[in-house]
């Protein structure tokens, strides 16, 4: 069973708080479970503020953390994820303009405990270099094929062939995220579902991988990644909407003023 140490104590209410605000969206009430888990996980995605960490800053705050110098079995303890997360919003704020400064600690406490619900959900799971890598590169903003060409690169050999092994391991942790926010029924793991993605390749290089993940419609079991990546550029557009209807309307407002004063 992965350890309850770290900086803090966490109470059984910081631990269910991420799982309780996502039931109070009522997502449940999506029939199409597609739909339902791909909304699921960009709430978690956005609640986390990991929407507004892109898959280079993952990259970078992998590096800062020597991840990238250890095996990929390596196991991770709670302790070590959370100075990996800490780094990781520490650096955002940094970025940020000070209008828009997130709550590093909040933020530290919910993905952390996600992470964990998601890797322990049965009370006998482990952390390893890998698993944290694969969740954080598939949670984290920005483009799906710049994320899907770094996932790659962590399942692939130095020829750029495509390991099937380290793909399977690759399900098994990516997939335990719907299963975290309980839809393991629809799109959990299971022993079929590497081949299923590849069923008439034996050889699989990047833009193979990049084709089929991207196909429409993709493979079954991930069919809810790129819709979660379609639900935020529809949040996006629907904010440059009204950040244009706001400006035309200050904008209706000043002219009328200056016609007035005219």
């Amino acid at each position: 069973m992965i350890e309850e140490s770290g900086k803090r104590r966490r109470t059984m209410a910081e631990k269910r708080q991420l799982f309780m605000e996502m039931r109070a969206q009522n997502f449940d009430v999506i029939r199409l479970s597609t739909y339902r888990t791909a909304c699921k996980l960009r709430f978690v995605q956005k609640r986390c503020n990991l929407h507004l960490v892109d898959i280079w800053n993952m990259i970078e705050a992998f590096r800062d953390n020597g991840l990238n110098t250890l095996d990929p079995s390596t196991e991770i303890n709670v302790s070590r994820l959370e100075t990996i997360i800490s780094s990781i919003y520490y650096q955002l704020n940094k970025r940020l303009p000070s209008t828009h400064q997130i709550s590093v600690e909040q933020s530290i406490s919910l993905l952390l405990n996600f992470i964990i619900a998601a890797c322990d959900s049965e009370g006998h799971g482990k952390l390893t270099v890998f698993s944290v890598k694969a969740m954080l590169a598939t949670m984290c903003g920005g483009k799906i094929l710049d994320k899907l060409r770094y996932i790659f690169s962590q399942i692939s050999d130095s020829n750029g062939l495509m390991v099937f092994t380290k793909f399977d391991q690759l399900l098994r942790e990516v997939l335990k995220l719907p299963t975290a926010v309980f839809e393991g029924p629809s799109f959990g793991y299971t022993e079929q579902a590497p081949r299923s993605c590849f069923p008439q390749q034996k050889k699989v290089m990047l833009n193979m991988f990049l084709d089929t993940l991207m196909a429409d419609p993709p493979p079954q079991c991930l069919v809810w990644l790129p819709l979660m990546h379609r639900l935020a550029h529809v949040e996006n557009g629907k904010c440059k909407i009204l950040l244009w209807e706001q400006g035309r309307a200050v904008l209706t407002r000043v002219l009328t003023v200056l016609a007035l004063v005219a």
